[in-house]
């Protein structure tokens, strides 16, 4: 699965690329096309499910709209530069693209009205580049229940745009395999392509490496700020507990605030050791965790 998603920048992966998906950063679609990460769960159960189902959503476009099309499985490249590439769903008789796709009914209102999830819509238009098409199609099975259909012009000033992204992606990334610098998101990436460790504590000149000092001191700020931000919301909680007092809350403005019971269910591990069973059900696993010590303290 790895190998499939290496040689070549596709509609999957430009979003990320961009820095505009919800799912994929820069660094982890670099650690995918160069190797550097190795899971091998990319294929989850809503990505087969989407697969699986991209024939039914093709069917019902056709049958909503009236539209004829084919399956083409090429690799289609871009006139200049071989390695982006796109790979459609469909081909819409008249040449026109369809990208099927499936959602969850809690993802809805990302198709509501106009709206595209941005994702998709910079896939499409990635193809419609490629293919050098004016307008492509969605078709969305959203929960199962409810079909919707979208249409999109392609838009060349945004192509352009992304061609730029991933000729400095690929020539300053890809091809030199330099990674590109680490973002929100990326811890789990992060994990995988530095699952172990060497026991050497590298000794760095502050002055030589300004950005990582400034790193280091802003992470000893935000971890201040949150531990105020912690005690003064505590303290804003304790507040609010106390006003509810033994009612179930209270009403205020366009705020209704509760502190209500609840029932949690814990497994009572003291009884599994009392019982002598509780070895038979440890699961052991390893990961690197991020700490900072101070000179004088441990």
């Amino acid at each position: 699965m790895v190998k499939d998603r290496m040689g070549f920048i596709g509609g999957s992966d430009i979003a990320g690329i961009m820095g505009l998906s919800r799912w994929q950063t820069p660094l982890s679609v670099w650690a995918k096309k160069t190797g550097n990460d190795v899971r091998d769960d990319y294929m989850n159960e809503a990505i087969e499910m989407g697969i699986d189902l991209e024939d039914f959503v093709a069917k019902k476009f056709s049958q909503r709209t009236n539209l004829k099309m084919r399956r083409d499985e090429r690799d289609f490249t871009h006139k200049d530069y071989p390695y982006m590439k796109a790979h459609i769903d469909r081909w819409i008789i008249g040449g026109m693209v369809l990208e099927c796709k499936t959602c969850s009914a809690f993802k809805a209102n990302e198709w509501d009205g106009d709206g595209i999830p941005r994702e998709y819509y910079l896939q499409v238009n990635w193809y419609l580049g490629i293919l050098e098409q004016t307008e492509g199609y969605f078709a969305c099975l959203i929960g199962g229940q409810k079909f919707v259909t979208k249409k999109m012009t392609f838009s060349q000033e945004l192509f352009d745009t992304q061609v730029d992204c991933a000729i400095d992606f690929w020539e300053n990334y890809i091809l030199p395999s330099t990674p590109p610098i680490a973002m929100e998101g990326d811890s789990d990436v992060l994990k995988r392509m530095f699952s172990e460790h060497t026991d050497t504590i590298r000794v760095v000149d502050a002055l030589v490496e300004p950005e990582l000092m400034d790193l280091v001191t802003t992470k000893v700020f935000l971890g201040e700020e949150a531990k105020r931000i912690k005690a003064e919301k505590d303290a804003v909680e304790a507040k609010i507990k106390q006003a509810i007092g033994g009612d179930l809350g209270f009403k205020i403005g366009a705020y209704t605030m509760t502190w209500k019971e609840q029932e949690s269910k814990r497994v009572d591990t003291q009884k599994l050791k009392d019982d002598g069973v509780y070895v038979n059900y440890i699961k052991k696993t390893k990961s690197r965790t991020l700490r900072l010590s101070k000179k004088g303290k441990k």
